[in-house]
């Protein structure tokens, strides 16, 4: 728009040279006074689109890029209508939140303790505004996958989702499917990884992408695992049943040793009699260990 202006005040210049031109028979008055209003006309014309090169509209949560025949100055812009200079250019860079979604059947694979899990994670994050016009200028618009990219749609697709893949595939080299049979069950819990991961996932992300976004929030979905690692699972949780049932075993075993020890100890004509008295009927015979008497009193 500023070129168009400059083009369009040229070509002004020559009507205003005739207009100074003096009169003849041929070229009268009347003829300088077209003149002029043609020169007066094509002026305010670059006028106009002069004005027009010094005003740009930023989108709402967005920050505005100040550049100078394409290259930016460092200045930066809040959202709304823009004055500068008409030699100068406002580009949009993305402030809003923006969202990594790896949930449902985007979920990452990544290699853990004894197998694969597929980690479900949704990630937050917003572009800093101090660092947009460096990381504007690192990255032009090109193709990707075929489809046109901006300069932002390329910084996301080129340096915020491979680092957002890389953070997760570092926090969970430690994670462990086993850990996760319930010890009593034997069956498989769903994890917290909200309280185990988070803080080690945001310092992995904050060293990777922090000079350039914020991370605002992070939420985890239920893992998956591949086939060897889910029958890995199966198996380990069908031991630890086992393992828990002869804990039980062993101590129901115990538990029956000690009241034989004890039955052992109690006269058995005793124990007749207080069976008799408990249950309020007649001793009856009650047999000693050798011999068969009568009981009396």
């Amino acid at each position: 728009m500023f070129i168009l202006s400059i083009v369009i005040l040229l070509v002004s210049l020559p009507f205003f040279f005739m207009a100074r031109v003096k009169e003849t028979q041929d070229y009268t008055a009347a003829n300088k006074s077209a003149v002029r209003g043609v020169g007066f006309f094509i002026l305010a014309l670059s006028l106009f689109f002069g004005l027009l090169a010094s005003i740009s509209t930023v989108p709402t949560k967005n920050v505005g890029i100040v550049t100078t025949f394409n290259k930016p100055t460092g200045a930066t812009t809040g959202a709304g209508l823009v004055f500068h200079a008409p030699w100068q250019q406002v580009d949009d860079w993305d402030a809003s939140r923006n969202t990594f979604d790896r949930l449902g059947d985007r979920c990452l694979w990544v290699s853990v303790s004894g197998g694969r899990a597929c980690i479900a994670v949704q990630v937050e994050w917003s572009a800093k505004k101090e660092n947009a016009p460096q990381d504007w200028a690192s990255y032009k618009e090109t193709k990707i996958d075929g489809d046109d990219k901006s300069r932002f749609e390329t910084f996301v697709a080129r340096r915020v989702n491979p680092q957002m893949d890389a953070a997760i595939t570092t926090a969970f080299t430690t994670f462990n499917p086993l850990g996760q049979v319930n010890e009593t069950t034997g069956a498989l819990k769903a994890p917290d990884l909200n309280k185990e991961y988070r803080t080690a996932l945001e310092t992995t992300l904050n060293a990777n992408v922090g000079t350039s976004v914020t991370i605002d929030s992070i939420a985890f979905g239920t893992p998956s695992y591949d086939e060897p690692t889910t029958k890995a699972i199966s198996a380990f949780g069908q031991k630890t049943l086992e393992a828990r049932n002869l804990e039980v075993d062993k101590t129901n075993a115990a538990t029956r040793k000690e009241i034989t020890t004890i039955d052992a100890q109690v006269d058995p004509i005793a124990r007749c009699l207080s069976i008799a008295e408990k249950m309020n009927k007649e001793p009856g015979l009650c047999m000693t260990p050798t011999t068969a008497t009568r009981s009396v009193n």
